[in-house]
């Protein structure tokens, strides 16, 4: 009987299992594949070790003991026909099996489970690599988290990896291990897919048949690696999954914060309809124009406040500000000219003033910083017809 795992979604946490067998045929074995270390006479196999890229908004986490499994797996999880397969015959007494009871069949099944939990921009993601055979022999085996996100500058790159395991003369082995990802900060994590890299090695110069068909929804990362030989290795991958996060967070908060009117404009129809990008979660609050007047002398700066404080809410909460900080404040520059501009012509001069003065305190102290002397000093500037006085706030 063959046992499957079902993937299923309950309350927003994912599980993904994934089978796969390795046929072991009693051959004469030829040339171990180069990119695998072959095991010494009394040692497991030796894997590459997957070191994950180190990128802002990733961390590893404990493992949640709770998903580890008690102990090996029981060898019924193979059943009487696992999908690695091979007719007893012609093994003689060179596999010695676990069940001392007859089984027609010698071979390994790995799996992969996967559990997602998220509570608002942050995920977690719990991962588990096992390997259970039905017959003693070394090996060893590691889990790991590739990023998937399209558009994501770390696709296709491992973020996560768990401790390797090894075993010799055994018939078990796992990996776990556990990664926190934080969707305000990670550029990144909508899309993630759960790695398996296994080298399996047999004992008594039994030799390997081949990597067999997954279940659907379920694939093969690299060739097998090995066949007809006595060391066999191989990736295996769940498919990509997503975690509840929404892809392209920090695109979306570049194009809202760029110098140009449409990306002004862009921004001020979002800000009008935020249930749109609820699932962003930006912070789309603002003091206006904070240690300053509003509407000075009666020009409307107020919106290109509001851009400004969100602008630096976000990066800073995206751990990204610094970098982005003289943009920010030249595109509130750009704001506040393109709001003198559409004042008559009489009037433009002390509100360019006015606009040079807040752009300069926000570029020196970060806000704006501009004092009723500095503004009493432009006032001076104003026309003195009332038909050239800046509307009222």
């Amino acid at each position: 009987m063959r046992r499957t795992r079902t993937a299923r979604m309950i309350s927003r946490a994912l599980a993904l299992t994934v089978a796969f067998a390795v046929v072991l045929l009693g051959a004469v074995g030829t040339a171990l594949p180069a990119h695998a270390e072959p095991p010494t006479d009394r040692g497991a196999p030796a894997l590459p070790s997957r070191a994950a890229v180190k990128v802002d908004g990733v961390s590893a986490a404990t493992a949640d003991t709770a998903k580890r499994p008690a102990g090996p797996r029981s060898t019924m999880s193979n059943g009487d026909a696992p999908v690695m397969k091979l007719d007893a015959g012609s093994l003689g007494s060179a596999v010695r099996m676990v069940d001392a009871g007859h089984q027609p069949y010698a071979g390994c099944t790995p799996y992969i489970s996967g559990f997602v939990s998220k509570s608002g921009l942050m995920v977690r993601i719990d991962y588990l690599a096992e390997i259970v055979c039905n017959f003693y022999l070394a090996g060893a085996g590691q889990a790991y988290v590739i990023e998937r996100t399209s558009g994501s500058p770390y696709n296709g790159q491992v973020i996560a990896a768990a401790t390797p395991f090894s075993f010799y003369n055994g018939y078990y082995g796992y990996s776990l291990g556990a990664v926190l990802i934080d969707g305000k900060v990670y550029d990144g994590g909508a899309v993630m897919e759960i790695g398996f890299d296994l080298g399996l090695q047999t004992l008594n110069g039994a030799t390997w048949a081949g990597c067999f068909t997954l279940p659907p929804g379920h694939r093969y990362l690299t060739p097998c690696f090995g066949v007809g030989t006595t060391y066999v290795s191989v990736g295996v991958g769940t498919g990509g999954f997503g975690t509840g996060l929404a892809p392209g967070r920090l695109d979306l908060l570049a194009s809202w914060t760029q110098t140009s009117e449409s990306s002004s404009q862009a921004f001020h129809t979002a800000r009008q309809n935020q249930a749109a990008y609820a699932v962003y979660e930006f912070d789309w609050s603002n003091d206006l124009c904070t240690w300053a007047p509003d509407n000075p002398l009666g020009f409307s700066f107020e919106r290109s406040c509001i851009r400004h404080d969100f602008g630096y809410r976000n990066y800073k909460a995206a751990q990204r500000f610094p970098e982005n900080k003289d943009r920010l404040d030249s595109a509130f520059y750009e704001d506040l000219k393109r709001v003198c501009a559409g004042y008559d012509a009489v009037l433009q001069p002390p509100c360019y003033a006015l606009a040079l003065l807040y752009y300069e305190a926000t570029r020196i102290f970060g806000f704006q910083k501009v004092t009723p002397e500095q503004i009493a000093a432009v006032a001076e500037t104003m026309p003195d017809a009332p038909a050239g006085k800046a509307p009222a706030a």
